[in-house]
Order: C-alpha cells, then sequence, then structure tokens
C-alpha cells in the first residue's frame, strides 16, 4: 500500500490540528469538564503524539509499504469499541480502518464523548470520502470483524459477545522499565515521562521498575520533582491518599513522598500513584522474569535494542501496535 489522496489527508488533518481552533479548544474544555482525568495538557500531549508520529507523510509511507491492500476490494465494517483510560485511546484502531479502505462503526467510551466526532466533521471537511466511512453508534450491528479494547472484565463480555466474529480483544497491560545503574539524571528524568504522564492510566505507563542490586530508588524521588504536578488533579490526590493509607494499614515496607510511593514487591501491575520495584542480581534470571510475564507487558524502557527508549513509551511509531498484534494484517486478512 502506497500513500494516496485519502491517506494524505490524515496529514492535512495533522496540519489543522497543529494550528488549532476554537473549535478545537472547545472540543478538548468539554472533555475535561466531563472527564477530570483529561486536563487540558493531557490532551494536547495526545494531539502532538498524533502529530509528530501518526499523521506524519513519511512516517506512514514508511508503515504503509510493508501492505498490499488491492486498490479495489470489498469494504468492511469495522466496529471499534474504545477504551477511555487515557484521552483520545482507539486513534490507531480508527487510523488503521480508514486507511485499509474499510469502514469504522465506533462506540465511544463514556469517558470520551467529543474528540472523535469532531476528529471525524473534520476529516470530512478535508476529504468528503471518509463522511459515510464512520458512524458513532450506542450498539454495535450489522459488523464485519471487531477491535476491542478494555480491562480483563470487560474482555469476558467481549468475548462472549463479538467471540464468532473475526476480532482483536485487548485486555489489561502495563508496562516496566530496566535500569542497569548507568543511567543518566536525563534518562531517569525522561523516565519520569513513561511513569506521570496521563497519572499512570494507560498501558504503555511504567508501573514496574527492575533496579541492580545496590540502585538506591530514593534518588528517583530527588529526579522526579518535575513531575509533582500531577497532585494537582483532585483525583489522582485521592487516589494517592487512598493507595498510600492502605499501605500504611497494612504496615507495608514503602517509600512515599506527597505525590507518589515506591514499594518493593513482585507484582507487575501497581495501584495508582505507586510504582512497584524489584532488585535483579543476574541478567539471566532478569531474562526469565521478564519472560514469565510477557504476555501482561506493552513496552520495555531499557537501553539497548529492541526495547523502548527513555520518556519514548507515550509516543508510538504507527507499527507499534497494541498487544503486539498488527492490526493492519488483521484487516488485510478479512
Amino acid at each position: 500500500m502506497i500513500l494516496n489522496k485519502h491517506t494524505e489527508s490524515f496529514v492535512k488533518l495533522g496540519n489543522l490540528l497543529q494550528a488549532g481552533s476554537a473549535d478545537l479548544d472547545n472540543v478538548l474544555s468539554k472533555t475535561e469538564i466531563h472527564n477530570p482525568w483529561f486536563t487540558d495538557f493531557h490532551s494536547r500531549l495526545m494531539l502532538r503524539s498524533f502529530i509528530d508520529q501518526f499523521f506524519n507523510k513519511e512516517k506512514m509511507g514508511t508503515w504503509l509499504q510493508r501492505y498490499d491492500f488491492p486498490p479495489t476490494r470489498n469494504v468492511k465494517t469495522i466496529g471499534l469499541v474504545l477504551a477511555g483510560n487515557v484521552p483520545f485511546a482507539g486513534m490507531h484502531d480508527l487510523l488503521c480502518v480508514l486507511v485499509s479502505g474499510n469502514r469504522a462503526q465506533v462506540k465511544l467510551s463514556s469517558k470520551d464523548q467529543f474528540f472523535f466526532p469532531y476528529l471525524h466533521q473534520l476529516l470530512s471537511s478535508i476529504d468528503p470520502y471518509f463522511s459515510d466511512k464512520v458512524e458513532f453508534t450506542e450498539r454495535l450491528a450489522g459488523f464485519d470483524a471487531v477491535i476491542a479494547t478494555g480491562s480483563n472484565n470487560s474482555a469476558r463480555y467481549f468475548e462472549y459477545y463479538f467471540g464468532k466474529y473475526p476480532h482483536i480483544i485487548r485486555k489489561n497491560r502495563t508496562s516496566a522499565a530496566i535500569l542497569n545503574g548507568a543511567e543518566t539524571e536525563d534518562e531517569l528524568h525522561e523516565l519520569g515521562k513513561d511513569v506521570f504522564y496521563y497519572y499512570g492510566l494507560g498501558c504503555r505507563n511504567v508501573g514496574k521498575v527492575f533496579l541492580p542490586e545496590g540502585f538506591e530508588p530514593e534518588k528517583l524521588f530527588r529526579i522526579w520533582e518535575d513531575f509533582r504536578y500531577v497532585n494537582d488533579n483532585t483525583k489522582y490526590k485521592n487516589n494517592y491518599d487512598y493507595n498510600r493509607t492502605l499501605l500504611l494499614l497494612n504496615q507495608t515496607p514503602h517509600l512515599a513522598n506527597d505525590f507518589f510511593m515506591m514499594t518493593e514487591s513482585p507484582a507487575l501491575f501497581s495501584p495508582l500513584a505507586t510504582l512497584h520495584y524489584e532488585f535483579y542480581t543476574a541478567a539471566e534470571t532478569l531474562q526469565q522474569t521478564i519472560n514469565t510475564v510477557g504476555d501482561d507487558l506493552q513496552c520495555i524502557v531499557a537501553a539497548g535494542a529492541g526495547n523502548t527508549g527513555y520518556g519514548k513509551t507515550q509516543f508510538p511509531e504507527l507499527w507499534d501496535y497494541a498487544d503486539h498484534i498488527d492490526t493492519m494484517e488483521f484487516l488485510h486478512a478479512l
């Protein structure tokens, strides 16, 4: 597949989003009022990721050259059930459906109601081809395949209702970092973005760090002072207070300042405002641990090829597929 006039419309879309408008400001304001987790700062951070990573002509060309969709094919209707854990989750799925020449039937998250209808309106004004390619609905019906994202609990619901159709069903995931002790303070500061952006609510957020024996986790509190702004969000602060209280009541050893906590734990998933850490002594033993929990990891932040760079988890490339499932290959096979 190569860029054509329809896929190039997304580049124009990115230019309009970058330019900004009163309508966009209004959408972001309504979004934050409706869902205080989606602050203006984090919504614009997500838009910046879309503009730089998704709606970039060169990157779209690199991405799409991997696929060979025929110029004429039967249009499929793809049901999309979008998550609401971070702002505008599901953009990549919608992009995949549209650039592959299919039609999207979208079930929005109740936590994220305003952005995607606005985006579709803007895209249709650029290219009327897309005006009938997206439908927003409260109940999926008449679809050919489904891509649904949610929690482990909702995944069981999705399996029950959508299991007989071609599907991608995504569950809870998290991300981890592996430090070797040679990181610079700048690299560790960048890691703070992986921990704190979107308040740690995304599957690409680092909730667990593996530390070399002798590493002093207390140094992260000093390095991550710039992320204290998370405490300005009442919902985050309430979660911090609740989870700190549980640690105190249970007499769980932990480190804390007034906006996040660290506790030594083998568990991969950590509560909000909490970062789990675990010491390792040998790379081989650590690799065995990673292999054991691999299915639950979206990103591994570490030095070296094949890993995600410090501060990069929230800026995925077009080919960084959720759950490591190639959405475009899935659509191609329909």
